[in-house]
């Protein structure tokens, strides 16, 4: 769903209208992976075994067409470091599940990208079978998860500061949410009070099932907590889902503690995105703006 800017208008009159009574309230929408969790080590892992799934194992592709599982994993990580730090740094322009099946072949293929826009050009240009691996890659990360939670979960740590900050706003009265192109299962299972714990319910997330462009997710936000598009606070570290929604009318921040890279950084800068440089900045500079809306 979309709206010009006349027919953003029309919908808002038209939610007003329809409104038994207002209520004023802020909701702090949250992306998961890259802001809550270092999730780059479970994506690769689990986007590794899902593509050889998919377009099977031989020794030219890479990391040497060897599987990962929690056993070998230590020893992956040893022997194949130039390997890992290659796709990390081409991790800064994942959008969705799919697009880590893209970075797996970009590594067989020894492509590379600068840009957002050569990654998305790449994308479209390149023949994939994306619903095949989205399915394998969600195969492949419950069959990690069956084998070991606790050690499934080692592969994405938490963001501790984050966790703290997110805590101290539930507990002021503002609703948080999270918006993501994950799945809602699997961050359920980790926010009870035994590995996350965070004060978040199932209902309060809303995963690719609400559409993996985060303007839909935002549309979703208004309507379930009676709200404008004003009134949301959007922490995402993909740059081009903030210039996405920003023109809804979010306020919207990046998250520069994990994957955005120093050019988005700078985009985000020119466009007037505030960027929270340092995880420890997150409750401080979210909170000077809840005050000042």
């Amino acid at each position: 769903m979309s709206f010009t800017p006349s027919g953003k208008s029309i919908y808002l009159k038209s939610r007003m209208k329809t409104r038994k009574r207002e209520i004023f309230m802020k909701v702090l929408a949250i992306d998961y992976d890259g802001v809550i969790v270092d999730s780059v080590m479970d994506s690769l892992f689990v986007s590794h075994n899902a593509y050889l799934k998919v377009f099977g194992s031989n020794s030219k592709k890479i990391f040497g067409g060897e599987p990962f599982t929690l056993k070998n994993w230590p020893v992956i990580q040893k022997k194949y470091k130039k390997e890992m730090e290659k796709y990390r740094s081409l991790r800064p322009y994942i959008r969705g599940a799919t697009d880590y099946g893209l970075i797996q072949k970009m590594l067989e293929e020894g492509k590379d990208v600068q840009s957002q826009q050569e990654f998305d050009e790449y994308r479209q240009s390149v023949e994939f079978d994306f619903q095949k691996f989205h399915d394998a890659f969600y195969q492949a990360r419950k069959d990690t998860q069956d084998e070991s939670f606790e050690d499934w979960l080692s592969l994405e740590p938490p963001y501790e500061i984050v966790l703290k900050g997110i805590r101290k706003f539930v507990q002021q009265g503002i609703k948080v949410i999270v918006a993501t192109s994950n799945r809602r299962e699997y961050i359920a299972s980790v926010f009870p009070a035994e590995y996350y714990d965070l004060p978040i319910g199932v209902d309060d997330i809303l995963d690719f099932s609400f559409g993996e462009d985060k303007s839909s997710q935002m549309h979703h936000i208004c309507d379930k907590y009676n709200v404008d598009y004003q009134d949301i606070f959007f922490v995402d570290d993909q740059l081009a889902h903030l210039e996405q929604t920003r023109k809804l009318g979010i306020n919207v921040f990046l998250a520069g503690w994990s994957y955005a890279t120093m050019q988005q950084k700078e985009i985000a800068r020119e466009e007037k995105i505030p960027v929270i440089e340092k995880e420890k900045d997150f409750y401080s500079v979210i909170k000077k703006y809840l005050k000042n809306e």
